[in-house]
């Protein structure tokens, strides 16, 4: 257990490093707490809270929002005073990190991972070796590294992908930085739209990997109608696990709250409808044009929906039901199943079935939309003459490693355990993970720009993995982003623009763990919010025998598609934004693969778009790693 003690109870006027060490007491449950000074609110039970259901959402925001008008010593004293009375709660977890984000004096602390501070939600604390040591990897569902084939459920053989504590931490962390019950920040609709078509991509990326075909929907009207194949047991004391061949109840009673797939699914009729005229309508029959941020505001049912009278609360209500798909009336007491929780639904398998549901209202969208045409994607003066990765294998890796030089259009990746301490009611422990890593490696690009004068570009780079049918529009949803980025080029010259993999732009940021925090060593490229994508899940784990795939870039003009002159594509901004800023790229996001493009393959594409170019690389997964 670290020394909290030590630290001054003192509230600086600005954030400082003190103070960031200050709040891990609002994290971490003290052992020795003689629970002195109770509020007695706090000693009441708390609700099963859950991000997808409005009610619980008011009521945990207007509790943030008093909580952060509170003294600074005093909003630690209350929260700190909670988590030692309820140390696994995702109330008490969310409700922290909700009431500093507001406060004044601890908005842009950085705030030490949910895997840590709520390992029960991560990990099956269950299995806590008196020791204080959890060993994960070895067991089926739980963390495995599926280096054997599994054949008596072939979902498993992606549980080490799903169950990855860095993906929890991703979804948990945007849905706290996005909530739906605040007025909406920028481009949040579209946003929601593009992050979780991306983790749908990587997603089918890894089934390819594995020999599994692409995900399927499951939503109404696309499968509720049957079974659902999937089951699934998270190990986690929090949720319930759920048998496989399951049908979706005609309807789900939690509470007061009444769930009814009919409803659901006429609202997604009626979405159908606005997507086929362009508008959607008001509360007041007024038209609204119908626009991508529209659509997933309206979807998502958060302060941006259009009408939620006339469409529903689809993507909550989806939660919802299929977590209690095993106790649709709540008759008798069984947990929700991990769809209930953003920090487990990502482990489920229904998860991504129910997010393809979600995507097929936005692709409807998306092939709807005026096709890009040629003159969208050129930039006259500028050449891309070519683009290769190297990886850094030999300049980053220690000696044992599996290959020891630079290798040119070859990714390697790994299975290997990974020690991680968390901070349980029981106090400290450290839990070993297997986990898949890749090596650090560079994109690199040669650019020519023929014009006089410098050139602002702005570097979208992607990956897809190459396929037989290499007809662009059945593959444009395939494409991964890898980075995307700014740099100049002088006028009249010719060079090569180098970017490394852990500088890009969908990742997350260095996490600050607790031991950072208490240590001091807090930089500023520790983002407060802690959203963006796993580090070590970048590139696809690949294929023994190498998985191919398409690298491709587009280089375009930044000052065209900068929001504003400040803009700057600085952090995990690609699926997370810009807090409190206008999202930087003010074009659509994932373009230029948001909408179809005229073009039948994309080797068409690049030889119309001379500022853009593709290159076949290759993934080869090593196996486990001792």
């Amino acid at each position: 257990m670290p020394n909290l003690d030590s630290v001054s109870c003192a509230c600086p006027k600005t954030v400082d490093l003190e103070l960031n060490k200050e709040i891990l007491k609002v994290f971490i449950k003290d052992v020795e707490y003689k629970y002195k000074n109770l509020v007695p609110a706090h000693q009441v039970s708390l609700p099963r809270f859950t991000v997808f259901d409005e009610r619980q959402m008011r009521a945990v925001h207007a509790e943030a929002e008093r909580l952060a008008a509170l003294d600074c010593s005093e909003l630690i004293a209350e929260l700190s005073d909670l988590k030692n009375w309820h140390p696994d709660s995702g109330y008490v977890d969310y409700l922290a990190r909700i009431a500093l984000f507001k406060h004044k004096d601890t908005r842009n602390l950085t705030l030490p991972p949910a895997s840590q501070t709520i390992p029960s939600s991560f990990f099956d604390m269950d299995k806590v070796q008196r020791k204080g040591r959890l060993l994960l990897g070895a067991a089926k569902g739980q963390g495995m590294a599926t280096v054997v084939k599994i054949e008596v459920d072939p979902e498993q053989n992606l549980n080490w992908w799903r169950e990855d504590p860095g993906l929890a931490e991703h979804h948990y962390n945007w849905h706290v930085y996005y909530p739906s019950t605040e007025p909406e920040k920028d481009r949040q609709g579209e946003l929601f739209a593009y992050m979780h078509e991306q983790m749908l991509a990587r997603y089918n990326a890894e089934r390819l990997g594995v020999g599994l075909p692409p995900v399927v929907p499951f939503g109404p009207g696309i499968g509720w109608d049957g079974i659902l194949t999937e089951g699934y047991n998270p190990n986690l004391e929090k949720c319930s696990f759920r048998p496989a061949a399951m049908s979706v109840p005609e309807s789900t009673s939690i509470g007061s709250r009444i769930i009814v797939p009919s409803i659901m699914k006429t609202n997604t009729e009626r979405l159908a409808i606005a997507i086929a005229r362009n508008y959607l309508e008001d509360p007041k029959g007024n038209k609204v044009e119908l626009t991508m941020d529209k659509l997933g505001c309206t979807m998502e049912a958060n302060m941006g929906s259009v009408n939620k009278k006339m469409y529903g609360n689809i993507h909550n209500d989806g939660h919802v039901l299929l977590s209690h798909i095993n106790d649709p009336k709540d008759a008798y007491n069984i947990k929700a199943g991990p769809m209930i929780y953003p920090d487990t639904a990502p482990k489920d398998p229904v998860f991504f079935r129910w997010h393809k549901f979600v995507d097929t209202i936005f692709d409807d969208l998306r092939t709807n939309l005026t096709p890009h045409k040629v003159e969208d994607l050129t930039m006259e003066g500028i050449e891309v003459k070519s683009v290769w990765i190297e990886d850094l294998t030999e300049v980053d890796s220690p000696p044992n490693m599996f290959c020891q030089d630079v290798l040119t259009n070859r990714l390697y990746t790994w299975m290997a355990p990974e020690a991680q301490t968390v901070f349980s009611d029981q106090g400290e422990v450290t839990i070993t993970n297997t986990r898949m890593h890749h090596e650090t490696f560079t994109h690199n690009i040669k650019v020519k720009n023929t014009l006089m004068e410098d050139a602002t570009l702005v570097f979208r780079v992607f990956l897809a993995p190459a396929k037989s049918d290499d007809n662009l529009e059945t593959r444009r949803k395939d494409f991964i982003e890898l980075d995307r980025f700014v740099d100049v080029i002088e006028g009249g010259t010719e060079r090569i623009v180098s970017r490394r993999s852990d500088e890009s732009s969908v990742l997350v940021p260095p996490a600050g763990t607790v031991q950072q925090i208490l240590n001091g060593e807090i930089t500023d490229q520790q983002a407060p919010c802690g959203c963006g994508w796993p580090r070590n899940l970048l590139i696809p784990r690949g294929t023994v025998a190498g998985m191919r795939a398409d690298l491709y870039v587009l280089v375009t003009n930044w000052k065209d598609d900068a929001a504003s002159s400040s803009s700057q594509l600085s952090g995990s901004v690609s699926y997370c934004g810009k807090r409190d800023q206008l999202y930087p790229d003010k074009r659509p996001m994932g373009f230029p693969f948001d909408r179809a493009m005229g073009f039948d393959t994309l080797e068409d594409m690049v030889r119309a778009v001379p500022n853009s170019c593709s290159r076949e690389i290759e993934i080869v997964f090593k196996g486990l790693k001792e």
